[in-house]
C-alpha cells in the first residue's frame, strides 16, 4: 500500500494557520515569540499557541513548533523551558537546529518529539542516523537532495522524512549562509535573515570586470526561482518522503489556502484510481497567487540557470497580454487579454524604458463602454501611467476572484474543512432522548435529553425532522455523515431540547479528541530537577593545566602549506578540499605536505568539504583509507554525516570546523561525547560570548581570526550556470578552471567565488576578517587555536597573516602585549584586502 505523505503547511498568523487546517492541511508548522526561524512573521504568544493546539486538535491536524535557531548560553534555560511549555499544550513536535539544545531537551524533556530542521543541513545517510542516535523522530532533509538520494536514505535508514515541495528557495544550504549576518548583522542562524540573495549582482573577474551583459542575463544572480513539484507528486510519494512540506510562513493567508487547497487535491489524486494530472486552474492558481517563476529545485538534478530567477527576485504574477496601442480618446492603453481580467485585479506593465509600471485596475473599458470583468481574448483599455509602448509585456499580480475565494475559507464562521459523523438517536415516550455520535476516528460521545419525550398530538418526531436538526452543524468542525434513528411510538421533544443535546454531545467529543491528542504532562517540579542536572553539566570548570596556544591555517595548495610553516605555523588544514581556480589537490600533494609538516615539528590535519553527499563521502572516506599511513595528525569535520562515521575510518584526533555551528556550551559537550578533540566556533559569536564559553569548555577551543570568511556554500554555481551553459540537461563547460570570479554588488564590492573539486560554489566576504589587535585577549580568555582562513589566497599572503600572528602569540606567551607591533600588524594586513577589513562579529553580535 503506497504511503499517505503528510501535507504540512506553513502558518506565520492566526489567518494563516486557519487557513491552512480549512484548506485540507495535515499538519502545521509555526513559531512562538521566540526562538525560531522567522522572526519577522507576526507568529504566536503562548495564548496562541494554546488556541493552536487545540483548534487544530480537533480538527485532526498536528502543530510542529520551530524552536529553529541558534542559542547562546544564557537562552538555553528559558528555550528547554519553552519546549516543556509547548509539551504540556500538546504541541505535537518541536523543529531544532541546536544541536546543544537537542541534546539537552532529550535530558530535560525526552517525552517531547524532536524534528531536525533543515537549518542543520543533513544531506546524506550518516547525517540522517546520526540525527537519530541523537533523538529525532524526523529529518527535515537539506533542499539540494535528488529524488534517488532520498529514496536511498529512506531505505537504508528507515528515518520519517520531510523535505520542501512548494515555495521560496534558499540558494545557499539551510543553515551554512553567513552572508546575512556578515554583512549586514542579521543572522539566518537567528531567523533575521535580511534576504541579499534577492538583491542585485554583477559576475566579474578577478579585475572586477563584468563577464556578463546584465541586460540579456539578468542582475538577479543568487535569487533562486521557487519550487514547484505539482507535475511530480507521484515520483515523490513514490522516494519516500513522508511529510510535503510547503514554505512559506512569511506568506499572506491567502497564499497558505491556495498552495495548500492545491496540494491538497493534488495528493489525494495521485493516491487515488484515476490518472494522475495537474488541472490547467491549479496550475493557474499556483501561478497568480506567487511566483519567482517556477523550477522542481534539485529533485530531478542540478538545473543550474534553470534553477534561477536572475531577471527578477519578486512576484511575476501572470501573463496576461502585450500592449497593442494606444487610444486617444480615451486615454487608454490597449491590451489584448489572454487571461481574464476584472476590476480590483492588480497588474504590472514592464515596460521598455524605466523598470516597470503597476496599478490596480479601477476601470477596464470594452469599445469605450465600462465593464466590470473582461474574459480572455477581450481587446480592452487601462488607464496606466508611464512610458508605455507597443509590445510591452503585461502581467496579472494580483487576481481578486482568487483573493477572495480563498479569504472565504478562512474567515466564514462556516468551516470547509468536516469531521463526518455517524448518529444513533433512540427516543421514546416517557424516556430522555438517547444520542450517541462517533466520528471515523472511533471517537464516540453520547448523553440524554433532560426532559422526557412526550405522547405528539399533531408532529410526531420522524427521521427526516431529526436529519434536518443533527445536519444544522455550519458552525462546527462536523458534518452529518449518518443517522441512524430508532424512534417508537407518536413521540415528541421540543426542538431547544434537541439542540442543547446535540450541543452537549458534540463538546463531549470535542473534548474527547482532545484528550487523545493531549500526552500525559511533565510536572514542573520533575523538570526543574531535569533541567538543574542538564544545566549543571555545561558548567564543569575543565583543568586548563600546560595548555598551548597554537596558530593554525587552512590552505588549498602545497606552496601556501609550506609558506605558513616556514612562517610559524603550528597546525596546517590541507588536502581534502580543492579549488579549481588553484588545480586539484593529489594525493602526492597530500603526501608532501605531511612529510614538510613533519620535519619542520608542524601539524597536518586532512581538511574535509562542509557538504558531502553521500557519493562524496564514500570518496573521502576512500581518501582516509588511501593516506592511513602518512604523518597526518587528524582530520577536521565540518559534516554531521562524516562525523558519524569518522571513527570507522581513522584512530586520528578529530577537529570539529565551524559549519557545526558550535554556538554554546551544550554543543560543545555533545561533539566532546562524539569524541572530537578540538571544537571550532562560530564565527558569529561576540568577544565576551567566547570568553564565557571557553571557561567551562571540555575540549580546547579554536576560533577564525584572519581571513575571508565564506558567506555561502552552494550547489548552484553562477560560473558554470552563466558562462558555462550549465542548464537541465546540459553539463557545464568548466570555465571556473581558467579563471576566478566574483560578485559585484550596488555598492561596488566583489564577493570572491570560488568553486571545489564537487562543483559547488564558495562565496567569500568582500572584507577580510582581521582582529590581530585582540589576540591577547582571545588567548588570555582560554582559546587554545587560532585560525588563519586562507583558502582562496595565494603564499604571499599566507606568509604575511601567519607572520603577524605567530608574533603575537609568541608575544602573549612571553606575557606582554605590544598596542603599537599590533596596530602595525593590522595595517600591514589591511593592505590584503582590496575592500578593507572588518572584525566581523567580535563586536557586534547577532543575538
Amino acid at each position: 500500500m503506497t504511503q499517505r505523505p503528510e501535507l504540512l503547511a506553513p502558518a506565520g498568523s492566526w489567518e494563516a494557520f486557519v487557513a491552512a487546517v480549512q484548506n485540507g492541511a495535515d499538519a502545521v508548522y509555526l513559531g512562538g515569540k521566540m526562538f525560531n526561524a522567522r522572526h519577522s512573521a507576526n507568529n504566536f504568544d503562548n495564548d496562541e499557541l494554546v488556541r493552536a493546539v487545540e483548534y487544530a486538535h480537533v480538527r485532526g491536524v498536528k502543530v510542529y513548533v520551530t524552536v529553529n535557531i541558534l542559542l547562546a548560553n544564557h537562552e538555553l534555560e528559558e528555550a528547554l523551558r519553552f519546549l516543556h511549555f509547548l509539551h504540556n499544550i500538546g504541541v505535537d513536535a518541536a523543529i531544532l537546529q541546536d544541536l546543544g539544545l537537542a541534546r539537552l531537551a532529550r535530558e530535560v524533556i525526552p517525552e517531547l518529539s524532536l524534528h531536525a530542521s533543515t537549518q542543520m543541513t543533513l544531506h546524506n545517510q550518516a547525517g540522517v542516523k546520526l540525527m537519530q542516535q541523537a533523538g529525532f523522530d524526523r529529518i527535515v532533509l537539506a533542499r539540494e537532495m535528488d529524488l534517488q538520494e532520498i529514496a536511498a536514505i529512506k531505505r537504508e535508514t528507515g528515518a520519517e522524512l520531510e523535505a520542501f515541495i512548494h515555495g521560496a528557495l534558499c540558494v545557499c544550504y539551510s543553515g551554512q549562509c553567513l552572508m546575512s549576518s556578515m554583512i549586514g548583522g542579521r543572522s539566518g542562524n537567528r531567523g533575521k535573515c535580511a534576504q541579499p540573495c534577492r538583491l542585485q549582482y554583477q559576475l566579474v573577474d578577478d579585475r572586477g570586470r563584468s563577464l556578463a551583459d546584465p541586460h540579456q542575463v539578468g542582475e538577479y544572480l543568487l535569487s533562486p526561482r521557487d519550487i514547484n513539484t505539482s507535475a511530480h507528486i507521484p515520483e515523490l510519494i513514490a522516494a519516500g518522503i513522508d511529510s510535503f512540506k510547503i514554505e512559506g510562513r512569511m506568506k499572506r493567508p491567502e497564499y497558505v489556502a491556495t498552495v495548500i487547497r492545491t496540494y491538497r487535491n493534488l495528493i489525494d489524486r495521485a493516491l487515488s484510481e484515476e490518472p494522475y494530472r495537474v488541472e490547467p486552474e491549479e496550475a493557474g492558481d499556483l501561478a497568480q497567487i506567487f511566483n519567482r517563476d517556477f523550477s522542481p529545485g534539485y529533485f530531478f538534478g542540478n538545473p543550474g540557470k534553470d534553477l534561477m530567477s536572475y531577471k527578477r527576485p519578486n512576484n511575476r504574477g501572470v501573463r496576461l497580454g502585450r500592449v497593442k496601442g494606444f487610444n486617444r480618446q480615451h486615454k487608454t492603453v490597449e491590451i489584448l487579454l489572454e487571461e481574464p481580467l476584472r476590476v480590483g485585479d492588480g497588474i504590472e506593465v514592464w515596460v521598455s524604458e524605466g523598470g516597470r509600471s503597476g496599478i490596480e485596475v479601477n476601470s477596464i473599458l470594452v469599445n469605450g463602454k465600462q465593464v466590470a470583468s473582461a474574459p480572455a481574448g477581450t481587446l480592452v483599455g487601462l488607464a496606466i501611467p508611464g512610458k508605455i509602448k507597443p509590445g510591452d509585456r503585461v502581467f496579472k499580480t494580483h487576481d481578486a476572484d482568487l483573493m477572495e475565494r480563498a479569504r472565504e475559507t478562512y474567515t466564514s464562521a462556516r468551516e470547509t474543512r468536516k469531521i463526518p459523523l455517524h448518529f444513533l438517536v433512540r427516543a421514546r415516550v416517557d424516556e430522555p432522548m438517547y444520542m450517541r455520535v462517533a466520528d471515523e476516528d472511533g471517537f464516540v460521545a453520547d448523553g440524554c435529553s433532560h426532559e422526557v419525550g412526550q405522547e405528539a398530538l399533531k408532529r410526531p418526531l420522524t427521521a427526516g425532522f431529526l436529519r434536518d436538526q443533527l445536519d444544522r452543524l455550519g458552525n462546527t468542525p462536523f458534518v452529518l455523515a449518518g443517522l441512524k434513528a430508532d424512534i417508537e411510538g407518536q413521540v415528541m421533544f421540543p426542538m431547544r431540547e434537541i439542540n442543547e443535546l446535540r450541543r452537549q454531545v458534540l463538546a463531549q467529543l470535542e473534548e474527547k479528541r482532545l484528550q487523545a491528542a493531549r500526552p500525559a504532562g511533565v510536572a514542573q517540579q520533575l523538570m526543574e530537577r531535569r533541567l538543574r542536572g542538564a544545566l549543571e553539566q555545561i558548567k564543569a570548570r575543565p583543568d586548563r593545566t600546560g595548555q598551548q596556544q597554537l596558530l593554525a591555517v587552512n590552505v588549498t595548495d602545497l606552496t601556501s602549506l609550506q609558506a605558513a610553516v616556514s612562517y610559524g605555523a603550528d597546525i596546517v588544514y590541507f588536502g581534502g578540499e580543492s579549488f579549481r581556480s588553484k588545480g586539484m589537490i593529489t594525493e602526492r600533494d597530500i603526501k608532501a605536505g605531511a612529510e614538510f609538516c613533519q620535519k619542520n615539528q608542524a601539524a597536518l590535519v586532512l581538511s574535509s568539504p562542509r557538504v558531502m553527499h553521500d557519493n562524496e563521502l564514500k570518496r573521502f572516506t576512500s581518501l582516509l583509507e588511501r593516506t592511513a599511513d602518512l604523518p597526518l595528525d587528524g582530520v577536521l569535520v565540518g559534516n554531521l554525516g562524516l562525523l558519524q562515521i569518522i571513527k570507522d575510518y581513522t584512530d586520528k584526533p578529530v577537529v570539529g570546523d565551524f559549519p557545526l555551528n558550535v554556538f554554546n556550551s551544550a554543543t560543545i559537550l555533545y561533539l566532546q561525547e562524539r569524541g572530537l578533540s578540538r571544537v571550532t566556533l562560530s564565527p558569529e559569536l561576540t568577544l565576551k560570548q567566547i570568553q564565557e564559553i571557553s571557561q567551562t569548555a571540555p575540549v580546547p577551543l579554536e576560533v577564525l581570526v584572519q581571513g575571508s570568511i565564506p558567506l555561502m556554500n552552494t550547489r548552484y554555481c553562477p560560473v558554470g550556470s552563466i558562462l558555462g551553459g550549465l542548464a537541465t540537461g546540459k553539463k557545464c563547460a568548466g570555465p571556473c578552471s581558467h579563471q576566478r570570479c566574483g560578485l559585484k554588488d550596488r555598492k561596488g564590492l566583489v564577493f570572491p567565488i570560488e568553486v571545489d573539486q564537487n562543483c559547488r560554489m564558495h562565496l567569500f566576504n568582500a572584507k577580510d576578517l582581521c582582529v590581530i589587535e585582540d589576540v591577547y585577549t582571545l588567548l588570555a580568555s582560554g582559546i587554545s587555536v587560532l585560525r588563519i582562513e586562507a583558502r582562496k589566497e595565494d603564499h604571499a599572503y599566507v606568509a604575511r597573516a601567519v607572520n603577524h600572528y605567530h608574533k603575537a602569540i609568541v608575544r602573549f606567551q612571553h606575557g606582554f602585549r605590544d598596542e603599537k607591533k599590533d596596530r602595525e600588524a593590522r595595517e600591514d594586513l589591511a593592505e590584503l584586502s582590496a575592500a578593507g577589513i572588518t572584525k566581523g562579529h567580535y563586536f557586534r553580535g547577532v543575538v
